[in-house]
This record gives structure tokens, C-alpha cells and sequence, in this order.
């Protein structure tokens, strides 16, 4: 019996099998910690600090990047880096979220850790701004049903001095031009009247005992028909 043909079908298949690439793992943050001041910045002067951000070391990953983002402004930036720990100077007084992008030379497939959020601390702070309201429901480009006409938005607050006073509500079919509907709540939740099949974008404003505030991003949803 000759078997050449066999071992050269067995060849054939085995170098016609494709190579298995493996993904870049998300990093795990180390610091500045979550929902928290970062006391080990260092001051330039009365409107700066250098901040120094750390994470593990992802597996699969040749290089990263560091996204922080303005949580007053909304303003992103980035910062690549082949370590795992960059520094780049921030304006003090403001609260910022931050979050780590892993990528390989071999893909492009990325790899996101969590987002933190942090405050930095400014010169003789008295007292913190809010952070910008975390919003829980409805997500982002979700189809909603409603409940006798109405609807339940929920979102989640924080400030580190633990003084939140009130939510604003702000709704509206147009991003540019919300429309206050509910003011100085003091829950984190209300329920709204909606027509269905519509697109609607939210926001919520945070305002704590002294009337220092911050808006949170703007969301949109649809509801159902």
C-alpha cells in the first residue's frame, strides 16, 4: 500500500491550518485609585500637578494606551507608551476618569481595562466638585419600554466630601437645546412621561451644599412604538 499520498494530504492540511493569535489582555489599574483623591501628585504650581498613572503589566500586549479624560470638560488625551506607568501634567481642581487600551503588534484587536475616576486635588481645596453623575438606565442607544406612558431614569452620584445636595433633570429630542424637567432632586431617580417611538437625550446636573456642580455626559435613547 502506499502511503505518500496520505502523509502528503496530512502535510497539506496541517500547513493549510491557520495560526491561532492570541488577543491582548486588558490591563488591571493600579493607581490613582478609583473614586478617589489622588494625594500622590505632584504640585507644579497653583493650577498644576504631574500625575503619574500605573497598571499591570496585560498579557499579549506589546504596547498601550493611556486615555484620561476631563470630567468638567469631556476633554480627552492620549497617551501611548510601550511601560506600564506614563506621567503627564493635569490642571489641578478637577475631577478626571481614566483608562488603559492594550494592543498587540500581531492584531488589531484591542484590549480596554475598567474606567476610574479620580479627583485632583488643588491648592488649599476647600471643598471638592461633584463628580459628574454616573448615568445607570436607560444605556446608551437603548430601546425602552414604557410603563403607562412613563419611564424610570436612575443614576448614580458621587463627591468625596459626601455633600450632594440635588440632581437636575435635563431631557429633550435635540443634544444642543435640553430641557429642564425636573429640578433639586434629591433622589436618584425620577420618573418621566414620554412619547413612544421617539429619540430622546439626557443629562443629569450635580449640585452639592455650597452650589458647586458638574453636568454628566448626554445619553440617547429611543422608546418603543
Amino acid at each position: 500500500m502506499n502511503l505518500k499520498p496520505y502523509f502528503l494530504l496530512l502535510i497539506l492540511i496541517l500547513g493549510c491550518k491557520k495560526e491561532v493569535i492570541p488577543l491582548p489582555e486588558a490591563a488591571v489599574l493600579i493607581g490613582p485609585e478609583n473614586n478617589n483623591s489622588c494625594t500622590t501628585a505632584l504640585p507644579i504650581d497653583a493650577a498644576q500637578s504631574q500625575v503619574t498613572f500605573d497598571w499591570e503589566l496585560a498579557l499579549n500586549s506589546d504596547s498601550y494606551q493611556l486615555v484620561i479624560q476631563d470630567l468638567t470638560t469631556g476633554t480627552q488625551t492620549l497617551e501611548a507608551t510601550f511601560r506600564v506607568s506614563e506621567t503627564t501634567v493635569l490642571k489641578s481642581g478637577r475631577p478626571y476618569s481614566w483608562w488603559v487600551i492594550s494592543k498587540s503588534e500581531r492584531t488589531e484587536e484591542v484590549a480596554k481595562s475598567e474606567v476610574w475616576s479620580f479627583y485632583l486635588e488643588g491648592v488649599q481645596e476647600e471643598s471638592h466638585l461633584p463628580f459628574p453623575a454616573k448615568l445607570i438606565s436607560p444605556n446608551p442607544n437603548e430601546l425602552v419600554k414604557l410603563e403607562n406612558g412613563k419611564f424610570t431614569f436612575r443614576w448614580e452620584g458621587l463627591d468625596l466630601d459626601g455633600d450632594i445636595a440635588s440632581y437636575d433633570f435635563y431631557l429633550g429630542e435635540d443634544p444642543e437645546s435640553l430641557i429642564l424637567k425636573s429640578s433639586r432632586l434629591t433622589n436618584s431617580l425620577v420618573s418621566i412621561t414620554l412619547e413612544s417611538d421617539t429619540y430622546y437625550y439626557w443629562k443629569i446636573y450635580t449640585r452639592d451644599q455650597i452650589e458647586n456642580g458638574s453636568n454628566s455626559q448626554i445619553n440617547v435613547f429611543k422608546t418603543e412604538p
